[in-house]
């Protein structure tokens, strides 16, 4: 094959960015267009170096009506003539666009990912090959940098992320041309690269031709050593953020993180004491952490959390993006996702049940029940004392247990989550006090209220879990029988 020096510098981007190991699976992602076909061929010519099983993926979009369907039939030819397998999909990406509310660059580009990554779970492929080059990392530099990206967005495209990997990343356009025609490989021209009703085009068509021009003669190569520079940068950032908010994250009498699924709570004085840089980073992280990814946050999201941070007033909340909230909780700072579970387990006591389909657990350090996520469960224990415990002080000595006049109480018994109108009489107290109002007194965070079981005497309140008993139930002289209930990690 000629032109060796693209096929080396695709070995040396594989080799210095660890995109491949020997026997790797790669479903190779086959537009048709000049960079992707490049991208096959190039492989095919490692191949045997790397003992690489390719794959070939097409996705027809339906933007271009016949002129989509004929790409998809040379994609096809070209695999089959290489003797290749070949998967291919038909998507409607204006009405998945119309659908989710989103342009149809963002959806078809959404839409595409999700279609080769199920696509290598399902053949059980290592990597994912999609054929950017340097000049479209030039262009979404541009893009974003128009945009007013920060850091993360101005690293440009990564030539590896999980198992996606770029191997052309660092290759000019016109070397990926004067390859194809040195060795005579046809392939095909997408009619909308040339339409500037897109960003994308407008800048590849107008703006940096102009800058080249006018201005830089080499803007590419210089946009691509920015971004590699920002990419270095940010990569720094980021695990450095990872760092503060594993030190920052406190766990009542802790100082290890809440592994938790859907919260992230932070020292708030710690977190406000460092730069805001950082503090953008971290609120970031958090984000990512619950929610997965970024997408849709805007800058302003940030703003409005580092506001709320600044302020330092307890009980205010924002939102972040989807379901992501941040609310100041006293000397706390908690990132949460917003999961209203509501439940209502029936429990038979005396007797041992253990719950895990509530996904809830008890942390003895916070001394306080958690709905926390699924691989958590509760062990609730009913024990009935009588005689020579009557004697001893009934004081428990932890909030995970409580102790209640058995001959107050009557079945059904139920543990639930609170509801609107729930009123109790709590422990010393003469008269009946509304659940919010307990709750907001007890300093309870506003993101935990929803999560505090409540233990039911035939629909009666007879334990706040964690906090306190009601006093219709407390055990005092003339009790014969009480019941000790406990709970704990299942």
């Amino acid at each position: 094959m000629k032109e060796n020096k693209l096929i080396e510098e695709l070995k040396d981007t594989i080799h210095r960015f660890g995109l491949l190991a020997k026997g790797d699976r790669v479903v190779v992602a086959l537009s048709g267009g000049p960079d992707s076909v490049a991208l096959l061929y190039g492989l095919l010519a490692i191949q045997p170096e790397f003992d690489l099983k390719l794959y070939v993926a097409h996705l027809n979009h339906k933007l271009r009506g016949a002129e989509s369907d004929e790409d998809e039939r040379f994609a096809k030819k070209l695999a089959g003539r290489l003797k290749l397998k070949f998967f291919s999909k038909k998507i409607d990406v204006k009405g998945e666009a119309k659908r989710k509310k989103l342009g149809i660059e963002e959806s078809a580009r959404e839409i595409r990912y999700r279609y080769l990554e199920n696509l290598a779970i399902q053949i059980k492929a290592d990597k994912i090959a999609f054929g950017h080059q340097a000049d479209d990392q030039a262009e979404t530099f541009l893009m974003r940098l128009l945009r007013g990206a920060g850091g993360a967005g101005l690293s440009g495209i990564p030539p590896k992320r999980g198992k996606i990997i770029r191997p052309l990343i660092r290759i000019r356009r016109e070397e990926i041309e004067t390859f194809l025609k040195a060795n005579q490989i046809p392939y095909r021209l997408d009619s909308s690269n040339y339409l500037t009703d897109y960003f994308r085009n407008k800048i590849r068509l107008s703006l940096l031709p102009k800058i080249k021009e006018e201005f830089n003669p080499k803007i590419v190569e210089s946009l691509n050593r920015t971004a590699d520079i920002i990419s270095l940068l940010q990569e720094y950032i980021e695990k450095r953020c990872e760092q503060i908010v594993k030190h920052l994250g406190i766990s009542r009498g802790s100082r290890q993180r809440r592994e938790r699924k859907n919260k992230i709570i932070l020292d708030l004085k710690q977190f406000a004491g460092y730069d805001t840089c950082l503090q953008r980073e971290m609120i970031r992280f958090s984000i990512k952490q619950l929610k997965g990814d970024l997408n849709q946050l805007a800058f302003e999201s940030v703003d409005r959390a580092l506001n709320l941070i600044h302020r330092k007033k307890s009980g205010k909340k924002v939102k972040l993006v989807a379901k992501i909230w941040l609310e100041v909780s006293g000397k706390e700072l908690a990132f949460y996702r917003e999961e209203k579970k509501k439940y209502n387990y029936p429990l038979t006591l005396p007797g041992e049940v253990n719950l895990s389909a509530g996904q809830l657990s008890v942390d003895s350090n916070e001394t306080q029940m958690r709905s926390i996520g699924k691989d958590w469960g509760i062990k609730i224990n009913g024990e009935i004392h009588k005689g020579k415990l009557l004697s001893q002080n009934l004081i428990p000595q932890n909030q995970n247990t409580a102790f209640l006049d058995w001959e107050k109480l009557k079945k059904p018994f139920r543990l639930r989550s609170r509801r609107r109108g729930d009123r109790f009489k709590p422990l010393g107290m003469k008269g009946t006090k509304s659940l919010a109002d307990f709750l907001i007194d007890a300093k309870v965070p506003r993101h935990l209220r929803d999560e505090v079981p409540i233990l039911t005497s035939k629909g009666k309140i007879a334990w706040v879990v964690g906090y306190r008993i009601s006093d219709e139930f407390k055990v005092n002289q003339k009790t014969k029988k009480v019941l000790k209930v406990t709970v704990s990690d299942s």
